[in-house]
Parts: C-alpha cells; sequence; structure tokens
C-alpha cells in the first residue's frame, strides 16, 4: 500500500489557530511521512542504501555534471534524518505504507558504513563518508539505531567516525560537521579533545561579519545556505554540550536575535523563499535555524511568528511541485531541475530538507504549536525594509505585491568561477516570485541582472565579486573590476542603485583607459517550454517582456546622456544536457541594453528595470522623477 502525498489528501486547514497558513502540526508530520515512505519505497531489500531515483532531467551530462558521485554515507546519511525524526518523535519504526522495519533497515546502512576500512577512506572527501546526516540521524534517535547495533559493529563504527574525524579541514562551515563528530565519538565513549574543540569553535565565530551573518570561512561569501546553516548548527551544539551552552549561551543568543532580525524578509507573504546563491536544492531547510532557536529556547522571535514563517515556507515549496508523486525529491528548487545543482550534489542531497522539520521535535503543548499565527514583515501592507551590512546587502519584503527582494552591494566570493557564482551571486538583486536564469555548470556567463563591460561590443565581463561602497535602506553603490576577470578588458564598473517600492534605478559607468561599450540585463520572465516572449516597445522608451509567468520592463533614461542604446529580449537556451534555464523550471528570457557606441570614461548611463507576478499589476513609472534620481549621482 502506497500512501499518497500529502497535499492531495483530505487535510482540514486551521485558519483559526493559523490565519496566515491555514497549516498545522498534521501538515508538518504529513510531509515527512510522505518523504519517509519515498526513501523507504526505494530500498531493494538486498542493498544495504537506499536506491534513490536518478535525476531524469537532461541526459546524461546534466546528470554528471550536478550529481556528485557521493560517499554511501551521505547517501544513506541524509535520508535516514527522515527516519531518526519520525522515531524520535512518534517512538515508532514502523509507518503505515511500509511493512518492514525503518529501524533496522537504516541500521543495516550503517552496519555497512561501519565496515568500510580506513584504507578507502584515506583518498575520499571527508563529509560524504562520515556524514553528518548520519552523525545528526544518530544523535537524534540514539535509542533505536545505535544501541541495538551489537558490539563489533559499535566498535567498527567509532572507529570509522575516528578516521574521518582525523581530516584536516580548511575553515569553512565544514568545522562544525567535525565538532557535530567528536561529541558522537565522545557519547562513543571516545575521549574528546575540548581544545581541538574549542580551537574549531573559535574559527567559526571568526567568520562572523555582524547583523547575525557569516561568512563561510575562506571562500567569503554571503548566500543563502550561510543565511540558515551556521544557525542550525550553533543551536543545534548548544543542545548537545551542556558545557558549551554555558558558555557560548549569551552570544550565541545575542547572533540569533541579530540574525532573525533578517529573517522575516527573506520569505514572502505566501511564503516563498528568495532564491541566491548555492545549496538551493535544500530548500525549506532554509527555516531549520528558526526552529532550532525555538528548541534551544535562544530566541526572541515569537513562537506563533516562527510557525507562521516555517509553515509558509514548507507549504510554498510542496505546493510548488518540489516532490515527485511518490514522495521523493529531486535535486532542483521547485520541481526537478539539474541546472540548481552544485559539484557536491548528490540524490541524498536534497533530504537536507528534512532540517527544516525539526520543530516536530518540540511537543505538541509548546507555543510553536498552540500559539496563533504572527503577521511577518511580509504581510504588511506596506513595503518594509532592513538594511544587513554584515552580509553586505539591503532587503525589502511586503506590500501589494507580497515579494520579497534582496539587493547585493557586496559578494566578495573568492569561488567565482564555479557553482554559476555570476548567476547565482552576482546580480544587482534577488526575487522570492521571479528567480533568475541559470546557464548550468560549465555554461556562459549570463548578463541577466548585472552590469556589462566590453571593449570591442563582442567579448563581454558582467558583474563580479561587486565590492560594496555604501548601503542603506534606499539604495546602495558598489563596484567591480573587470581586470581582474578578463584578461582583455580592463577598467573599473561603479553603479549606484536605488530601491524603490516598485523596481530599481541603476545609474552606472566605468573607469576604464579608453571607451568602452556598457550593458545592463533585466530582471528575468520564467518562459514554459515551447512558449514565446511576447515583446513590447512602448512609447516611453522602455521594453517589456513578458510570459505566461511573469513580466520585466527596462527603461533607459536617455535625457542623461551616455549616448544611444540597443534593447533587445534575450532568452537563454539549455547547453548541451539540461533541459532548463530559469530557476522555477522551463527558460528564461530578459530584457537587455547595450550601448551602441563605446561610452566614454565616467559618463553614467541610468535605467529603470522592475518585474512583477503575471497576477500583479505594476504603477507606470513616473520618467521625470526617476530622472531627478539619476542626475543627484555623481559617479567617481
Amino acid at each position: 500500500m502506497w500512501m499518497n502525498p500529502m497535499w492531495k489528501m483530505k487535510i482540514e486547514n486551521d485558519f483559526k489557530q493559523s490565519p496566515y497558513t491555514g497549516w498545522t502540526r498534521v501538515h508538518w508530520q504529513s510531509v515527512l511521512e510522505t518523504m519517509l515512505l519515498g526513501v523507504l519505497k526505494s530500498f531493494n531489500g538486498r542493498d544495504p542504501f537506499p536506491n534513490l531515483p536518478e535525476a531524469e532531467d537532461g541526459t546524461g551530462l546534466a546528470r554528471r555534471a550536478t550529481v556528485a558521485v557521493c560517499g554511501p554515507g551521505e547517501i544513506l546519511g541524509r535520508p535516514m534524518m527522515l527516519a531518526a525524526l519520525y522515531m524520535a518523535v512518534t517512538g515508532r519504526t514502523k509507518i503505515e505504507g511500509y511493512d518492514g522495519d525503518m529501524a533496522e533497515v537504516f541500521r543495516q546502512g550503517i552496519a555497512a558504513v561501519a565496515r568500510m576500512t580506513p584504507s578507502t577512506l584515506a583518498e575520499s572527501p571527508y563529509h560524504p563518508d562520515c556524514d553528518v546526516g548520519t552523525q545528526m540521524s544518530l544523535l537524534l534517535a540514539w535509542d533505536f539505531l545505535y544501541e541495538p547495533l551489537d558490539k563489533e559493529i559499535k566498535g567498527l563504527l567509532k572507529e570509522h567516525f575516528k578516521v574521518c574525524r582525523s581530516f584536516t579541514q580548511r575553515d569553512h562551515n565544514w568545522l562544525l560537521f567535525g565538532i557535530m563528530q567528536a561529541l558522537l565519538l565522545g557519547r562513543m565513549g571516545e575521549p574528546v579533545d575540548h581544545a581541538k574543540l574549542e580551537g574549531d569553535f573559535q574559527s567559526i565565530l571568526n567568520m562572523y561579519r555582524g547583523d547575525g551573518w557569516f561568512i563561510d570561512g575562506w571562500n567569503q561569501q554571503f548566500d543563502g545556505y550561510n543565511f540558515w546553516g551556521f544557525q542550525l548548527y550553533l543551536h543545534l551544539l548548544l543542545n548537545l554540550d551542556s558545557t558549551w551552552r554555558e558558555r557560548y549561551g549569551a552570544l550565541v543568543k545575542e547572533i540569533t536575535d541579530l540574525h532573525e532580525q533578517t529573517f522575516p524578509y527573506w520569505i514572502d507573504a505566501d511564503g516563498n523563499l528568495v532564491g541566491h546563491g548555492r545549496s538551493l536544492t535544500y530548500r525549506f531547510a532554509a527555516v531549520c535555524g528558526l526552529q532550532w532557536s525555538q528548541i534551544s529556547g535562544l530566541t526572541s522571535t515569537a513562537p506563533g511568528l516562527a510557525r507562521r514563517i516555517s509553515s509558509g515556507c514548507i507549504k510554498a515549496f510542496v505546493e510548488n511541485g518540489c516532490f515527485r508523486e511518490d514522495g521523493t525529491l529531486s535535486i532542483g528548487f521547485r520541481g526537478e531541475n539539474t541546472t540548481v545543482g552544485e559539484d557536491y550534489t548528490g540524490s541524498g542531497s536534497p533530504y537536507w530538507a528534512v532540517t527544516g522539520l525539526m520543530a516536530l521535535l518540540l511537543p505538541e503543548a509548546h507555543p510553536f504549536w498552540t500559539d496563533l499565527e504572527q503577521s511577518s514583515a511580509a504581510d504588511g501592507a506596506e513595503v518594509s525594509r532592513i538594511v544587513v551590512r554584515g552580509a553586505q546587502m539591503s532587503l525589502k519584503t511586503g506590500g501589494p505585491r507580497r515579494e520579497s527582494r534582496i539587493h547585493i552591494a557586496g559578494n566578495q566570493f573568492r569561488h567565482y568561477r564555479t557553482w554559476e557564482a555570476g548567476a547565482k551571486y552576482y546580480q544587482h538583486a534577488y526575487s522570492s516570485t521571479l528567480g533568475f536564469a541559470l546557464a548550468g555548470l560549465g555554461g556562459e556567463e549570463l548578463s541577466a541582472g548585472r552590469t556589462g563591460l566590453s571593449i570591442d561590443g563582442e567579448n563581454w565581463c558582467y558583474r563580479t565579486k561587486p565590492r560594496m561602497v555604501q548601503v542603506g535602506l534606499a539604495g546602495c553603490r558598489s563596484e567591480w573590476n573587470a581586470g581582474m576577470f578578463h584578461e582583455k578588458i580592463n577598467g573599473r564598473v561603479i553603479t549606484e542603485s536605488f530601491f524603490l517600492d516598485e523596481g530599481e534605478l541603476h545609474v552606472f559607468t566605468h573607469f576604464s583607459e579608453r571607451p568602452c561599450f556598457l550593458r545592463l540585463g533585466g530582471w528575468s520572465v520564467k518562459l514554459v517550454h515551447g512558449e514565446s516572449p511576447r515583446i513590447e516597445q512602448q512609447a516611453e522608451g522602455s521594453l517589456v517582456i513578458e510570459s505566461a509567468f511573469s513580466r520585466s520592463i527596462m527603461m533607459p533614461l536617455m535625457d542623461l546622456g551616455g549616448g544611444a542604446g540597443r534593447m533587445e529580449c534575450v532568452v537563454q537556451q539549455p547547453q548541451e544536457g539540461y533541459t532548463h534555464t530559469h530557476l522555477f523550471g522551463g527558460l528564461a528570457g530578459w530584457p537587455q541594453w547595450t550601448s551602441r557606441e563605446p561610452v566614454a570614461p565616467g559618463q553614467p548611463v541610468a535605467i529603470f528595470v522592475d518585474a512583477i507576478g503575471s497576477a500583479s499589476t505594476w504603477n507606470t513609472p513616473n520618467k521625470k522623477e526617476l530622472l531627478a534620481l539619476a542626475r543627484s549621482v555623481a559617479l567617481t
């Protein structure tokens, strides 16, 4: 017997207790059970690891590029968190729709991992073989997954983790994996090197940049993963170790209070998450930090607000098709989309989403479940804004559009040539409802949402590793140097951006040794496969690109100078092996402005851009007011 996915079942909404989402604890449990049954169904009874469905999107090229060859530890560990959470919450090892004992199934996998000899680990990556999902599962469901193991397997498992622990880690978030692994070994009876743990934890704290935000160590970037990942581990580790809680609890709460001032701005009124950076396939894992702070109690966020944001996010992903029909998760954001994956993404990776259900560990009588949902900043009738200087960005949410946007003033990501950094990190802004264009790993650099510079009008360099000059509620100034990333193009590009309630005005120029061509790409629209964009040149000089899903507008302000430009619609076709070029699936199309002639150094160009979903409306921008803003800028 197979249980139908939760969203097809008759689960009654409760808009009295949850006036914004209608969701209750039952909805959460049903999501967990649907995912768990999908994974349990993938065990064939012969192999100790789940045979999760392969990516169906694209050809083998796309799957090889975005489906990493992960070790068995990760393939087992991420999905095992579903069973661990279920057992920890219900106390049961059986579930309707599956005939076997889930604890026994996963213990067989744990035993297989334990039997892997150190020689097979010596040349393997750290976390796929000793995946943090396995560690978290053991700690969550100790009595179900560890205690029943025989003495031999327990000994082998301890030695297995000790070998993994010996790998040297660079200063980034993986240090948190190692700390948790050491605490797991401590529970297994292995002496804990507290001095090393303190050193690693101090290294993590050295990554803190203020406003509740961390950079990812030597990579130096800010992104959607850093947004929630550090919060998850900070609270989880303090829950596992009372000594650490006593020592670091006050500091973690101070960081968390600042972080959770930012949190509501990343998720819009309909629960849609702003996609930005890597690891977007983890989906509603984004709300796990908010839940772990409720579990630890080191939070100032009202339980009703934490549930409103969390339920909204989970609900939005479920209703936008993140699950296959059998309840399994695919690589992607909404539906399956290998273009979203990174070189470390495997078939087990999406199951990190289960961390976004950890509030189920809270008892039914906890205020997280019993308090009324409270309104978020995104629910406001007027646009609400916040500056996060620690992460070099400004955010806005709410208003008639029910949308969240983040504006990137700076991001010094060192991995700028990997993970599609240009599309995922360097656009001027990202939206919860609009998504963005992608080319896939190894694909070309895209102009969408970025300024560009060219000597000959053919070879282009686009906004990369922008440096924040200043950022505020209403705008920012940023700059980037094309000469750092393109051997034939030199020159600094500086942009003054105004964050309007509706849209953005970018005033930009370059400071090269000679006149250069300039370019700006607008907001991307999603085109379903086979759909052609509708293109309209409007009387005031703007270009509108429209699809069934969204509309994008671009309006150059030629009265400022900068010379004439050519506007066109760019539709990004998939490179070989891929199916999609938009975050939400389908193809991406966007308006693009290019100067017809080289622009003199220091000569500003001003262009207004905006986009909306098909169900929204926009007001015609006031060209005179925009021009006044543009003329107030002095770019040097």
